[in-house]
This record gives structure tokens, sequence and C-alpha cells, in this order.
């Protein structure tokens, strides 16, 4: 079990006596379990070194987003299996699994969980469980990591702010878009590759992870009122139904950026990284082993199906 101790709820915790409480809940699924507690800095090391501990079998992750994405490379690349604590402020991943955001409710739900196969994306190559995004939410991201985003009501104040300014200055490039069945190029204000496509949610985040597919979102070229407008669709769940929004499907997509300038940014689950001038997005169906509580069938069966072809 790795716990980040940075994580917006642990915060005020005793994350030393939550860990063992956490494997106590746990102690019903069988085998020994060893908590670690990190910091930011120290998480992926960690991880690197469970994943090649042939002793290991599951890893627990503990934190917000971030946290639980670099968990579920890790798991990717060796074959563990992954458990999420949602210790973070919007915890997307865990409500896709359908866990409670309560962390102690969700040990609860870990504990009857069964482990079970869901899909995983990668852009060329780097591991991720819920979007490769380049443009609004990217910029939306990189500009939000300069505020102060030290508690949940801090995060949620930047991004309000940060909101607003993007709203004023939407971006605006160049991308072509190949999807399997040709290359389209057109000038956007948002591009997004998706982990299976988003539910009909307030927030942004897939409600069915095994359909093997990727959401692919591109949003046209926007003046502020018409971002203003998606922004309201998308609090509001419904994205798909936004007339500037085209939402298909894929296995395999490949981003080409010609006019790609220096500096140009992408975030990929809500970290911002150098955007490269081409992107290939691939879904690995089924390849990361996840423990699934029972509620996940349920939020399932009500998930809209992938959709076939191009909305308008």
């Amino acid at each position: 079990m790795i716990l980040n101790q940075d994580g917006g709820t642990i915060r005020g915790m005793d994350a030393r006596e939550f860990g063992d409480m956490a494997c106590a809940r746990l102690a019903g699924r069988g085998g020994d379990c060893e908590v670690r507690l990190v910091s930011g800095d120290t998480l992926i090391r960690t991880l690197e070194e469970v994943a090649n501990d042939p002793q290991t079998s599951t890893i627990v992750a503990g934190g917000g987003d971030g946290t639980i994405s670099a968990a579920a490379g890790a798991c990717f690349r060796s074959g563990k299996t992954l458990g999420v604590i949602p210790l973070g402020t919007m915890n997307l991943f865990a409500r896709s699994l359908g866990l409670p955001l309560d962390p102690a409710e969700a040990l609860d739900a870990l504990a009857a969980a069964d482990e079970r196969p869901i899909d995983i994306a990668t852009a060329n190559g780097r591991p991720y469980v819920h979007q490769f995004s380049v443009g609004l939410h990217a910029r939306l991201v990189h500009q939000r990591s300069r505020l102060d985003t030290s508690t949940r009501l801090r995060k949620i104040s930047s991004t309000v702010k940060t909101l607003g300014r993007v709203i004023l200055h939407p971006p605006r490039f160049g991308v072509e878009i190949d999807t399997g069945s040709g290359r389209t190029r057109q000038i956007v204000s948002a591009v997004s590759i998706s982990n299976n496509l988003f539910g009909n949610t307030p927030l942004s985040y897939a409600t069915v992870l095994d359909e093997g597919v990727l959401g692919v979102y591109r949003a046209k070229a926007l003046e502020p009122g018409k971002v203003f407008r998606m922004t309201l669709n998308a609090a509001f769940g419904k994205l798909r139904e936004d007339p500037d929004m085209n939402v298909e499907t894929a296995q395999k997509v490949t981003l080409n950026f010609p006019n790609l300038r220096g500096g140009s940014k992408a975030a990929i689950d809500g970290e911002i990284i150098q955007l490269e001038q081409s992107v290939e997005c691939v879904c690995h169906p089924g390849a990361l082993r996840a423990l699934v509580p029972q509620a996940y069938a349920a939020n399932a069966g009500t998930a809209p199906a992938s959709l076939k072809m191009a909305s308008a």
C-alpha cells in the first residue's frame, strides 16, 4: 500500500494510523500488507521498486488522480493488480470504478471487490487511465498549476480563476487526426483522447472502463461565448450535445501538430508535459488488472453505449 502524503484528503489525517487501519480492513483478502508513506517527489521511485518486487502481487495506491495514474502505469508494465483509495480532490478514476469517495467506505468496497481486467491507454507509450489533452483543458491545468492548490478549497478556487482566463482567451491550433478511417486536418480549440468514452456526468470521466475504445473529442476553433456554453454543457454532463464538439471512438488515434510551436504543452491525467509533434494514442483492452467494487457493474449497466460514428 502506497499512500501519497501530499494528497488533498490525507493531509488532515494521521497517515500512518490510516495506513495501518487500511491494511486491517483489507486483511480478509489474504496475504501480508506493507504500508509505504511517500511524498510526491519519491512516488515514482517507490512505485518502480514495488512493481519490480516479485513478492508483491497487488499495489493499493492512495492519493489523487496523478498518484493513481502513476500506480496504474506501474501495474500495467509489471502485471500487478491495482487497488485505489481516493485521497485527492477530484478522484476521477475512483469515480469511474464506482468507488465511494469517503476513504473508509472505499476500503470496505475494496475488501469485497472483484479482480478483473479493465482498459488502459498509452500516448507515445506513456500509460494513462483518464485522458490525454491539448488545448483548452491542457491550458487550464497548466495555468492552474502556477497558483496555490495546496488544499481542496484552494484548488477549486484556482480552477475557477483559471477557467475565466481560458474562456476569455481560448487557444486555436491546427491538428491532423487519423482514427483509422483517413486523416483529417482542422483548426481547433481542444483535442482530448480519453480511455473509454466519458459518461453523461458533471465531471468528465468514463463510467465504463472495459469497452476497449478511446473517446476522441475535438472542439472547433471557438470564440469566448462558445467556450462558455461548452463549459456549461460539460458541467451538466451534456458535453456530447454541444454543437461545436465532435465525438467518436477508435482503438488507435494519431495526432500530428504541423505548426507546433516550442513550449507547447499537453496534459496527461492532469500532469503537464511537453507536447510532441506527433502523438499516437492506443487503447489496450483488458491490459490492467484492478480491484473493481461490486457497484461498478451497476454503474456500467446504465452507461451510454459507445459511439460508432462521429457525432455532429
